[in-house]
């Protein structure tokens, strides 16, 4: 999806998203650190969790755009990876100990496809102990660690697409795989159970997140291209603004000069929008921007674009960043 940017001056405060391929090796906010030491922002996170091993690409929200980071979590996410099948680890992935081999010679690519299709729609999950998930308040994998043992709840995710890219036989046959899901999917968690359904067991040998919602892996940049891109004084060249920053929301526009109703946390009626898409519905989350194109608030609609009742509450906020 092609996403406009709108770019900042320079000496403005940086409030934008940057998007990042992250390497394998090192954190989330590993990550998040090194942005900051780089950019001298203070507030700044990131929305999606990546395993150390996996790879790809990362939403970095900095300055106003952090108010926005629960929308950003709520996206699909899109992997590509590689299962090992007839060996199984203690941390379902390449980083852990074996457990387990077994001769899965026999399993054939159709196979494969026939376990697959059991896994795709809404399905039921359990983390993986060697995990950042909180357990009364304290991660799994330092409970991990301890040899501490926690009957975590399943939780339900949901598998939009799951297809195999590659097959490759022999003992351990290896699959390549590519999938799209929920948020709060554990790809490892569901190579594995994936494995257990097969009957030879499978670990997830390496992992690339490749979309989040609207946004590629083909429009980041790795930490060595920010980095000189900021030597440079072009941070501002790859961040994304506020109001690009959740693409997927319509987006209304609110008359010049009603900006403080948004402030203030007024009701908005139809007399102070310049602008409301037909299309929309009631419950859409929506973009509230000034005319000229700042993001002001995340809002719920109360109502349907095409029958907009004028002395009739228009939206609910969710978030206001004005």
């Amino acid at each position: 999806m092609s996403i406009e940017k709108k770019f900042y001056e320079e000496g403005e405060v940086v409030d934008g998203l940057l998007l990042v391929k992250k390497p394998k090796g090192i954190s989330s906010y590993g990550v998040v650190k090194k942005i900051k030491t780089l950019t001298k922002v203070e507030k700044i996170g990131h929305a999606g969790t990546l395993d150390p091993s996996a790879q790809g690409l990362l939403l970095i929200c900095m300055g106003k755009v952090t108010k926005l980071t629960p929308f950003l979590q709520e996206l699909d996410k899109t992997y590509q990876g590689k299962m090992i099948f007839g060996v199984t680890t203690t941390t379902f992935d390449e980083e852990g100990e074996i457990v387990e081999k077994k001769d899965a010679s026999s399993l054939t690519r159709e196979k494969v496809e026939e376990v697959f299709e059991k896994f795709k729609g809404k399905i039921l999950q359990t983390p993986p102990i060697h995990s950042a998930v909180h357990w009364q308040g304290e991660r799994l994998y330092k409970l991990a660690r301890r040899g501490e043992k926690v009957n975590l709840p399943p939780r339900e995710v949901y598998i939009h697409k799951l297809k195999i890219l590659n097959f490759f036989p022999g003992i351990h046959p290896e699959v390549e795989f590519e999938v799209r899901c929920s948020k709060g999917t554990y790809i490892r968690s569901l190579c594995h159970d994936i494995g257990k359904e097969s009957g030879f067991g499978a670990y997830q040998s390496s992992l690339i997140r490749t979309k989040v919602g609207p946004f590629s892996i083909e429009d980041a940049k790795d930490l060595e291209e920010i980095e000189n891109l900021i030597k440079e004084g072009r941070l501002k060249d790859i961040i994304y603004p506020p109001a690009e920053a959740l693409p997927h929301f319509p987006m209304v526009t609110i008359k010049k000069g009603m900006e403080k109703m948004v402030k203030w946390g007024r009701p908005l009626y139809f007399p102070h929008f310049s602008g409301i898409p037909s299309f929309l519905e009631k419950g859409d989350k929506v973009r509230i921007c000034s005319e000229e194109g700042d993001l002001l608030a995340v809002a719920v609609s109360l109502q349907n674009g095409s029958h907009f009742v004028k002395d009739k509450e228009g939206f609910k906020y969710l978030r206001v960043l004005a």
